[in-house]
């Protein structure tokens, strides 16, 4: 699985990449999800447009998740309950 994690998400894309995730994949590799911090990023300023699969590319928003809410969101393609 192919993920782009925004500057600033170094600890987590380290122990992204230890349970075998591909991070930050150049070229024309395309991302399966976006994992940013929504407050603190622009998603238009990134530029992996062309990397966007069309058919659907997960953005989850890091906010307080830990590393075992972003997998179960990775592999479930859902978030939990917002309220």
């Amino acid at each position: 699985m192919n993920l782009y994690v925004c500057e600033g998400l170094e600890s987590l894309k380290s122990k992204l990449e230890e349970r075998g995730y591909n991070t930050n994949v150049y070229g024309n590799d395309q991302y399966d999800a976006i994992i940013c911090n929504i407050k603190d990023i622009d998603l238009a300023s990134l530029n992996i447009i062309n990397n966007i699969k069309h058919e659907g590319t997960l953005i989850i928003d890091v906010g307080s998740k830990s590393i075992d809410d972003i997998e179960y969101i990775l592999y479930n393609r859902s978030y939990s309950s917002l309220f």
